[in-house]
Parts: C-alpha cells; sequence; structure tokens
C-alpha cells in the first residue's frame, strides 16, 4: 500500500470505481471497458485517481478477468446479481478493515486532480460520515468519501430491499462538497456523450 502525502487525509484512502451496471443506456455494453481515445473509460479514472488515494479496487459483475488484468482487485457484489451501486460500495466496504472509501463512477473520465483531497477535507470540517459531491445544481451521489462506519447502516437498507443512493444518503450524516465553480463534470451516459468526450471541439 502506497502512503499519501496529505495534511487533510491522515486516514488509509481506499477507492472503489463503480462498473457493476448494466448500462442500459450504453447499448448494453461493459461502459468501463468502451474504449475513448485508445483508453477504456475505466482507465481514464484509474489515470485520475490511483496518484490520489492509497490503494484502488473495482466493483465489478461481468468481464471480472478483464478488469483484473489492469492490475487491481475486482470485487462482484455479495448481495446479488446487478443490485444497484449500493451494492457495490457495501462490498467495497466489506473489504476495507479501517479508514476512508472514496467512490467515483467508471463513467467520469475527466475527475479534477484534487477531488479526493477536497472530498476529505470538506468531510472532516463538516464532522459528517459521508461527503458527496454538488456540481452546477446536480447532486453527483456516486462521487464520496464515507467512513467504514455507514457499513452496518447500509446493509440493512439494501436488506429492506432499498436500493435509491439519494434516498440512503438523505438519511446519513451527510455534507456536500460543492463543485459549483468547476466545470460541469463529464458523465458518459450514452454513444453521444462518449463521441463529445472523444472530440470536445466539435461537441
Amino acid at each position: 500500500m502506497k502512503k499519501l502525502n496529505t495534511n487533510d487525509c491522515p486516514e488509509t484512502i481506499t477507492c472503489v470505481i463503480l462498473a457493476g451496471g448494466k448500462a442500459r443506456r450504453f447499448e448494453g455494453q461493459d461502459k468501463g471497458l468502451v474504449k475513448a481515445n485508445q483508453l477504456s473509460l475505466i482507465e481514464h479514472v484509474i489515470k485520475q485517481i490511483q496518484p490520489q488515494v492509497n490503494q484502488l479496487i473495482i466493483s465489478a459483475n461481468r468481464n471480472l478477468d478483464e478488469y483484473r488484468q489492469l492490475g487491481f482487485p475486482v470485487y462482484p457484489d455479495s448481495t446479488g446479481d446487478f443490485a444497484g451501486p449500493l451494492a457495490g460500495i457495501l462490498t467495497a466496504l466489506e473489504h476495507i478493515n479501517d479508514g476512508l472509501l472514496a467512490v467515483v463512477p467508471c463513467d467520469m473520465p475527466d475527475l479534477p486532480a484534487n477531488i479526493i483531497n477536497r472530498l476529505c477535507q470538506q468531510l472532516h470540517q463538516a464532522r459528517a460520515d459521508i461527503c458527496s459531491v454538488s456540481n452546477n445544481n446536480r447532486t453527483q451521489p456516486l462521487l464520496s468519501i464515507m467512513h467504514k462506519r455507514v457499513q452496518k447502516n447500509l446493509q440493512q437498507f439494501l436488506i429492506n430491499d432499498n436500493h435509491k443512493v439519494l434516498e440512503w444518503l438523505e438519511q446519513q450524516n451527510n455534507t456536500m462538497l460543492d463543485l459549483s465553480n468547476h466545470p460541469v463534470l463529464c458523465n458518459i451516459n450514452n454513444i453521444e456523450d462518449l463521441n463529445a468526450f472523444e472530440n470536445p471541439d466539435h461537441g
């Protein structure tokens, strides 16, 4: 495990990249493995996030061998088949012993170079359990950082057959990192978004 040099994040930070969905709006393709400018989307995310965290893991429910070739632990959901992003987050929490879990989706290939540090700083300032991002009046609930201690609460939430990320966040001691002064964060939700990312001057 590599060490981080930051005064804002004294804890160990593990980051999970969520790549376990069905990508219904992406013609059923495994979104994390879709190529954009010669790299898969998840490789773009790894390039941005790996320098910001101590260790990195991947949440995936198909093509596990392909994801493992990237050199990081890969965990399918422990709760069943394609149970949503909260299931991937719970599985990641189950695989860390302590410290903080950062969560990023596999479809955000252009994340800020200091996003994890800023999330951690806001988490501590607010004395919260979870910090997620607000960007230009839009909540990004899957771009967040959280304490290991939320694991039991999340487990119970899923046992009760709840899967809505925002609903779970609203029940937590949650704070928001306001990135309204940052350009709109790029989500690759469909082929049109992918084309715009690859050809920014023609979007």
